[in-house]
């Protein structure tokens, strides 16, 4: 009886270990189709850490870690397994935040920071090893494979010499402006993956276990004072000064994210508030995605509530019937 009883228990444990050690390990086997999976590693470590505790969390992320390093060192890759170690603090943090009850936006800030700073060690130690910053790294292949496909184009004869004379001066300001916006553009992917984290980490907490600890993502609001960061960087980007409009253009594309979180979170809103259907969602999520117009418009609103408070989630907090409190009692419902 006791060893039928603790069969299904034993099978859960092993089935969590197998998932930690399949997301370190499988995007280093097929990194071009599985490499997406790195920034569900945050994820993994938050889910596991709310839902099951420090202890038993902790446990399933640390065999499951071991057995994916083992298995690397085997397969001559746990190189890519430390890699995805990496983002392993965010998710840490994240459900440190959690525990004390911290705001999203301060679990947020301090899951970047850890992020970011994990991020920064890595590649310092790896700089340190190879000879090479694994930035400088990154910039020279993507101008390699800029330069090789423009000789693939001027390979072309059937391509007019005044297009090819467009088409290379097209590629070399796009070289110099990758080179220009890479930090935000490395910046920008890491709030992605911390984002990815929270909204996700949330969702299932809420479904599988009834509670979670933020509210629904729909009611998820910036601070107001984050907008003097939009205006202090559009004041730089204004400026005649090479480096002080670089540092602009950088900060607006960082703030561009942020504020698209929060579009998508206010478009959530309405489309629950008005009962929308699913295929009209489902539209949506598409323009969304696949329309370059989409993100822009998410910052936009976004950046707009912050003035018009179209949630009336503000109106709430001035009348003593804070958003939180009513999110909390809808989800005990």
């Amino acid at each position: 009886m006791n060893q039928t009883a603790a069969s299904p228990e034993g099978i859960k444990i092993f089935k969590h270990i197998f998932i930690v050690t399949g997301v370190l390990l499988l995007p280093g086997l097929q990194g071009a189709v599985l490499g997406w999976l790195y920034s569900l590693v945050p994820l993994l470590v938050f889910y596991y850490l709310c839902r099951y505790g420090r202890n038993v969390g902790t446990k399933y992320i640390l065999h499951g870690t071991l057995i994916a390093l083992l298995a690397g060192a085997i397969l001559h890759m746990a190189g890519m397994v430390m890699i995805a170690m990496t983002m392993m603090p965010a998710g840490f943090i994240l459900a440190r935040s959690a525990s004390k009850n911290e705001t999203p936006s301060v679990a947020g800030l301090k899951g970047f920071a850890a992020l970011s700073l994990s991020w920064l060690l890595v590649s310092g130690i790896l700089a340190i090893i190879e000879g090479n910053h694994p930035y400088s790294m990154l910039l020279l292949s993507i101008n390699q494979g800029l330069d090789e496909a423009l000789k693939q184009y001027q390979g072309n004869e059937k391509i007019p010499a005044e297009s090819l004379y467009l088409l290379a001066q097209t590629f070399s300001q796009i070289k110099e402006r990758l080179t220009q916006l890479m930090p935000a553009i490395l910046i920008d992917s890491a709030l992605f993956t911390v984002w990815l984290a929270m909204v996700l980490g949330n969702r299932l907490l809420h479904k599988n276990s009834g509670h979670g600890p933020w509210p629904e993502y729909r009611y998820w609001q910036l601070p107001d004072k984050l907008i003097w960061t939009v205006i202090g960087a559009a004041f730089l980007a204004l400026l005649p000064l090479p480096i002080a409009r670089t540092i602009g253009f950088n900060l607006l594309l960082i703030a561009s994210v942020i504020y698209c979180f929060q579009g998508l979170a206010l478009v959530l809103f309405f489309l629950d508030k008005w009962q929308a259907p699913l295929f009209i969602r489902s539209f949506i999520y598409v323009i969304i995605v696949f329309q370059s117009l989409g993100t822009l418009f998410l910052s936009v609103i976004g950046l707009a509530d912050v003035w018009f408070n179209f949630r009336g989630l503000k109106d709430s907090e001035n009348s003593g019937d804070s958003a939180s409190q009513d999110v909390n009692q809808q989800d005990t419902l």
